[in-house]
């Protein structure tokens, strides 16, 4: 089996180890942050790398050039990151 690294692949690694660096950090944690927003927070990161692991098998059963494959996800990951940027800065 031949294992292709992708941009969806590092997102899918970045969010669980957030996840699991939020876990350590609720129980080292001194009732700084709310625990519900640590569950919340730790919840969403898991469901981001479920997603961006199932669209990654996705996007792999259909674009068979690693070279296409990579630049298709990593306008992806950029346009995912811009949108991210601009409804944070427009909600403050």
């Amino acid at each position: 089996m031949k294992v292709k690294l992708t941009p969806l692949n590092v997102v899918s690694a970045i969010c669980i180890t957030g996840a699991i660096l939020l876990l350590v950090n609720k129980r080292q944690s001194l009732q700084e942050t709310p625990n519900a927003l640590i569950d919340l927070m730790t919840g969403l990161s898991v469901l981001a790398a479920i997603i961006s692991f199932i669209s990654d098998q996705i996007f792999r059963k259909f674009i068979p050039s690693v070279k296409k494959l990579w630049v298709v996800e990593g306008v992806l990951v950029s346009f995912i990151i811009i949108l991210i940027l601009i409804i944070k800065t427009s909600i403050r």
